[in-house]
Formats: C-alpha cells, structure tokens, sequence
C-alpha cells in the first residue's frame, strides 16, 4: 500500500529570530519492506538546504536561516510504499542466544547500552528482574511478552511526561505516550541481553478513506532476533508492527531522532511550535518521483 504524509512544524517568534540552524530527520528510510517513491522539503522563508547520512543511516537535511524572520515553516511531502514484511519464528531459547553476548555487545554496542533517556537506573532493573526471561524461553518470545506485558503495566497517559523525560518518568507516574512506551521496553531488551534500537515514523490510519489530520509522530521499537533480524514491536498498542507503520529515523532513543531541533538567534521574546501530519492513502498513484529537498 502506498501513503501520502504532510508534516508541517510552524515556528513563530515573538521578536525576530536570525542565524537559525536546524536539522530535520522528515525523509522515510529505504528499507527491504518501505520506498520513498517521492519527497519534498520546502521551507520558509527561503533556506540553504543541505541533504546527509547520520550515524545511523537516517536522511538529515540541515537547513539555515541567516536573515530576521517572525516566521519559519517546514512542510515535508512523502510518498511512500510500504509491502508486509517476511517474518521467521525464532525458536531460539535464552540459554543458546546468550553464548553469543561477547560479539554481540561489541558489533550491538549501541543498542545494548544505556543511554539518555534509557538509563539503566535502579527503578529499571528492578522492573527487569521481575520480568526476565526463563532460559529455555526462546528469544523471540520473550520480546513479544516484554512488548505486551508493558502494554499492560502502564497507561496511555499525554501530558504524564514531556518530550525530553527519561524512563525513570514513566515508572514514576505509571503513565506516558508512545516514546516512553518505546524507551521502557527497549531498557528491558537491553538489560537482558538483545539489542533494541528506538524508531520514530508514523503509524498510517486504518480506515484508509479517512485522512489522519492534526497527529504528531509515533514511536516504537525493533529488536535484533536471532532467526528474523531487526522486528519491529509496538509497545503502544502491544503488538509487532506492519505495513502500516513508516518508519522514518532509527537510533538508540529519541535523542537521536528528533523530527526537528536546532539553534537560533533573537533580542528575546517567546517562541510557540505548531506541528500537523496528515496520511492519506495514496492507492495506486505513483506519481510524484523524489525531487530532493527544495526550499520556498
């Protein structure tokens, strides 16, 4: 199936801001199950727009506003495909799969340790030790049981934590939103040995002839499991992911992924953010073929 997505982050300044330097992770990631069959960036007022490769293979455009400007608007237009998956039933118990824990820490580095907002604090492995997992359990279900079981323990609560709050957030106030959700399993993952990398995107609707406005991003997970490689696990809604899922940027949390964050300069004033996405599905029409980044 094949998605159309609009996000625009609107940005407006009480006094003039100038000299803005922003990196924006918007582009949908290739990958064996997803195409980016097209993708626009256009920001205003006019922009440099400079198109890389993170650390982690996620697509980053730095853009830059040298000029006064009251007002700064990025609007991303993606078309992507997206095909199910293939997926393996791992039947791998923990006692093999952790025979292989030297190598993996070294190559899985990353994804095995913690990081800023997963820090692997007392009230983490606390919550580790009364779900880990039995060594004749296979590695694959221990991941599902893990997704689900914190699914289960911790409400759907917006406003419980904020975008910049760590996992000890959650575990304090028994709620959170999808990124905590995502943080608190991967913290389990880790600590019992199997790397779990933090995904942003977007989850498409499933009533594909209503359009999904006004949404932010969402945010899961995906676990390196022996038999099926890198699988995607929605701790959110407790379930692995499909073909509704876009996956734009990977890394160890958000703090590597953020749709959009930088620095700017102004004589003071607040500042106020507004973001919009809207997926609709795209059908069959495939018109529209990368053009890049542009600017307006």
């Amino acid at each position: 199936m094949r998605f159309r997505i609009t996000h625009v982050t609107r940005f407006k300044y009480e006094r003039p801001a100038y000299e803005s330097h922003n990196e924006v992770r918007l582009k949908p990631r290739q990958a064996p199950n997803q195409r980016t069959l097209g993708f626009s960036l256009q920001v205003t007022p006019p922009a440099s727009v400079v198109e890389y490769l993170d650390a982690f293979e996620n697509i980053v455009h730095a853009i830059s506003v040298h000029d006064p400007h009251g007002e700064l608007i990025v609007r991303a237009d993606s078309l992507v495909e997206r095909t199910p998956a293939l997926t393996t039933e791992g039947i791998l118990p923990f006692s093999e799969f952790l025979a292989g824990d030297g190598l993996r820490s070294r190559e899985e580095y990353d994804f095995l340790h913690q990081s800023r907002y997963i820090p692997f604090s007392e009230r983490l492995k606390r919550l580790f030790w009364s779900s880990r997992a039995r060594m004749d359990e296979p590695v694959t279900d221990y991941a599902r049981r893990i997704v689900q079981w914190v699914r289960d323990q911790f409400e759907y609560e917006p406003g419980a934590t904020t975008v910049h709050s760590d996992i000890n957030q959650i575990l304090r106030t028994g709620g959170g939103v999808c990124q905590d959700f995502a943080h608190l399993a991967i913290g389990i993952l880790r600590l019992a040995g199997v790397p779990a990398r933090y995904v942003s995107g977007y989850l498409a609707p499933r009533d594909r002839a209503r359009p999904l406005g006004s949404q932010a991003s969402h945010a899961w997970l995906e676990a390196l499991l022996p038999e099926s490689g890198w699988t995607g696990f929605d701790p959110t809604h407790g379930c692995l992911t499909n073909d509704y899922y876009v996956r734009i940027a990977v890394g160890r949390d958000y703090a590597d992924v953020p749709p959009l964050h930088g620095v700017y300069r102004s004589a003071g004033g607040n500042q106020t953010m507004g973001i919009s996405v809207e997926i609709s599905d795209a059908g069959d029409d495939s018109a529209g073929s990368d053009r890049g980044a542009t600017q307006q």
